[in-house]
């Protein structure tokens, strides 16, 4: 390991202009975005901090419909062509944080040492567990990875209390039950208020995030947000030939959205 913390920089880097990170979620893989290699460089310029990626393997099935067809579109994909594409976008944007989304599925198909191997030779930053436990959080810690544990509602204080313990810069708090869940303000703040009077680190809110009013909302209360199903859906609306001209002013206004006082 390189001893490069690029998340907890770019969490300082926030604080410091007074705004929160913006996660945007992409499949590896998936034919809508991995064909195009400017895609995430042009992200990253447009103000994206950190780019979450989820890894199509055969069992894993999410639960959220955009990105349950972001899996389905990678069809049956050879493993190595993943860790070739996470090496290939961290050559072309050596500064921004990557993490990969874990889901139990993933881990059985993969399994743990390879995952936390390729990860690191990859030039991963960090994991997101979705169905975080106590031998994998230590893991991930193991092998020099942020660890980035999903607590949902209703996991209970004791639970979330563990997770807090292991993660290294940040937890990710899910707003809704799944991926895509829309949500009024009035849940939105709900949730935020609830997690904000127990939690001891700082976290990003995921599920269910859509428009930049919301983010608005959420960004004096929130490390940052992460923005994943509304992202594809918005950019498979459009023509491939106008897809990062979309891509592009999607970041830059949710961006700006984090920006506090905006």
């Amino acid at each position: 390991m390189s001893g490069v913390d690029r998340i907890g920089d770019r969490m300082r880097r926030a604080a410091a202009a007074r705004e929160r990170l913006l996660m945007l979620y992409l499949t590896a893989t998936d034919p809508l975005t991995s064909g195009l290699p400017d895609l995430v460089p042009m992200l990253a310029e447009a103000g994206m901090d950190v780019l979450e990626l989820g890894i199509p393997t055969p069992n894993a099935a999410p639960r959220g419909a955009e990105i349950g067809r972001s899996f389905a579109r990678c069809g049956q994909v050879e493993l190595g062509r993943v860790w070739r594409e996470l090496a290939e976008l961290r050559r072309r944007s050596p500064s921004l944080p990557i993490v990969l989304l874990i889901y139990p599925e993933t881990i059985a198909d993969v399994g743990w040492p390879t995952l936390l191997d390729e990860s690191v030779r990859a030039g991963v930053d960090g994991l997101v567990l979705t169905e975080p436990d106590e031998a994998g959080m230590a893991l991930v810690h193991s092998a020099g990875l942020d660890m980035i544990p999903v607590i949902r509602p209703g996991l209970g204080d004791e639970a979330a209390r563990r997770c807090e313990d292991h993660a290294t810069n940040l937890t990710y708090r899910t707003l809704g039950s799944k991926t895509g869940e829309e949500l009024d303000d009035t849940a939105i703040m709900r949730r935020v208020a609830d997690v904000e009077s127990t939690a001891s680190k700082p976290f990003i809110a995921g599920f269910g995030i859509r428009y930049e009013s919301e983010v608005r909302l959420l960004a004096p209360h929130v490390a940052g947000v992460v923005i994943g199903s509304e992202f594809l859906r918005l950019i498979a609306e459009v023509d491939q030939d106008k897809l990062l001209i979309r891509a592009v002013e999607l970041v830059q206004s949710w961006k700006a959205a984090t920006v506090l006082g905006s």
